[in-house]
């Protein structure tokens, strides 16, 4: 894990070197606002395409063809994003205040009654063993929670994951956990010079899965390595969307790790693991996270293949 971690610090300081570029700072928030807004809505549930909220958040275009409330989750989402970058760019606490008016803008629209304001039933999630926490404890539990983010190293990147962590585990919310812990992990991410951590839609299964297991059995290195591998992903495709002195290629020249594997006469399995180590680095990252390598990258291969 030491070695992912190094690994994230250098893709940090090599994305904020590129920060210091106002005009990329302004390209890499707009396209975080609709991204993370498409991805974290769409691991729950929500049904819009990619392109649908980058539309609706951007034009307030709408289709009759879905249900409105993924449009209202699409741009509540936007404007819960837009107030994070305005408390790390005034250097505003992390404060329990915060996370609640986060949730009423996730909710406004929506479900009125519970935004803004801790649960009063229990809840449980379909399929789930999790038991969470009496609502009599939340309040109690939210307070043990903002006194330990307070002590916890602020430097940190594990301290942005465990606090996503047990923000879910304690559930305070009637809806909106997910969303909620997501924006609260990426907050202190954002704090603390990194990009947010995007989950993309096909990693659903593996990160929920994640969670459980570490609410079921107390072990959370599964979900911690998950999770870095998330960040370091996320950092790489931030980093691609910046970096105006990487040579441009068209889509069309790059390919999959599925093409390139079979290009190389490889198994997907064995690129993966290069790139795991070091050995190969991906030439670009798709919008949703998927590597993408040039054709000549084969040749780096030769001694190996």
């Amino acid at each position: 894990m030491q070695d992912l971690l190094s690994k994230i610090e250098e893709h940090k300081n090599k994305l904020n070197i590129l920060l210091k570029n106002t005009e990329s700072v302004k390209v890499l928030d707009k396209w975080l606002k609709s991204e993370l807004s498409y991805t974290s809505n769409a691991i729950e549930g929500n049904g819009l395409t990619r392109r649908e909220t980058v539309l609706v958040i951007e034009e307030n275009i709408t289709s009759s063809a879905k249900p409105f409330v993924f449009y209202q989750e699409a741009i509540n989402h936007a404007k819960a994003f837009e107030r994070i970058l305005e408390i790390v760019q005034d250097n505003i606490p992390v404060t329990e205040k915060e996370i609640l008016h986060l949730h009423k803008l996730l909710l406004t629209g929506i479900d009125d009654n519970n935004a803004g304001f801790y649960r009063n039933t229990m809840v449980r999630i379909s399929g789930s063993r999790v038991v969470f926490p009496n609502p009599v404890k939340v309040s109690y539990l939210m307070t043990d929670f903002f006194n330990w983010l307070d002590s916890a190293d602020s430097k940190s990147p594990l301290t942005a994951i465990e606090a996503h962590y047990k923000f879910v585990t304690i559930h305070p919310f009637a809806d909106g956990n997910g969303r909620c812990g997501r924006l609260l992990m990426n907050l202190l991410l954002l704090k603390m010079g990194y990009s947010p951590v995007i989950i993309r839609p096909i990693d659903r299964k593996r990160y929920l899965d994640n969670i459980e297991k570490g609410q079921l059995s107390e072990e959370l290195a599964s979900y911690n390595l998950f999770m870095l591998h998330a960040l370091e992903r996320s950092l790489k495709t931030a980093i691609d969307i910046v970096d105006t002195t990487k040579e441009v290629v068209k889509p069309e020249n790059l390919l999959t790790i599925a093409k390139f594997a079979k290009l190389a006469n490889l198994p997907v399995s064995t690129i993966r693991y290069w790139v795991k180590i070091g050995k190969l680095e991906p030439y670009s990252h798709a919008d949703s996270g998927y590597m993408l390598f040039r054709k000549e990258q084969v040749n780096e291969l030769k001694p190996e293949i």
